[in-house]
């Protein structure tokens, strides 16, 4: 006998990252999804919170408490509301695994297919802001960044800029042209020496 798949509910156990892009895969996977034609909570509703959670998560890096207890209660605010639109697709869905996959929540037994790539990027809180993170490497001791502006990606190495060089896999460039286009890109320093670098990221300075 086939056993139903359900939808997991372990929002807990996910870092408020990884809860991000789970609720941003899940919104792109609703909207226009001809099953779920009135989301209950609304995805506006759950867009709103997910932004606002990933405000203050970025506050939070600071190490101010204040900013930290913000940001907790953006995060259980948000599961709650997240807690009854599974209630929704749950109802909408009534045991059929095709439409409770098409959702983009995770089931019991799926692969994580909302996993952030390798390197990403995205625009920051404030203007001329930009934010990149990536995947963990093993045996990393630090990662560069390094970024470009212009159209296109550079084939000389050398017009590369130096951004910066962390321990952390998340970091950030301030003071950039709004409106200009900006290529990003990183590796990552292990015993053995730096890591090839990764694709070039684009993206437009808000």
């Amino acid at each position: 006998m086939k056993r139903i798949k359900k939808i997991l509910l372990n929002f807990k156990l996910y870092s408020v990252e990884v809860l991000i892009e789970l609720v941003r895969f899940v919104i792109s996977s609703m909207t226009g999804n001809s099953y779920f034609a009135t989301p209950d909570p609304t995805l506006a509703v759950i867009k709103d919170l997910v932004d606002d959670l990933e405000k203050k998560f970025i506050l939070a890096q600071t190490g101010d408490k204040v900013a930290h207890a913000d940001m907790i209660a953006a995060r259980l605010l948000l599961e709650k509301k997240l807690r009854s639109l599974v209630l929704y697709v749950e109802k909408i869905a009534d045991g059929i695994e095709v439409i409770l996959r098409s959702s983009g929540f995770p089931l019991t037994g799926e692969p994580r297919a909302w996993q952030r790539e390798e390197f990403w990027v995205k625009r920051g809180p404030n203007s001329g802001d930009i934010i990149t993170g990536r995947i963990a490497c093993p045996r990393a001791r630090a990662y560069v960044l390094q970024y470009f502006i212009g159209e296109a990606p550079p084939l000389d190495d050398r017009a590369w800029i130096w951004a910066k060089v962390a321990t952390k896999t998340r970091m950030g460039i301030s003071g950039l042209e709004k409106a200009r286009d900006v290529w990003v890109r990183s590796c990552a320093v292990t015993p053995d020496g730096m890591t090839p670098w990764t694709d070039p990221k684009h993206i437009v300075v808000g």
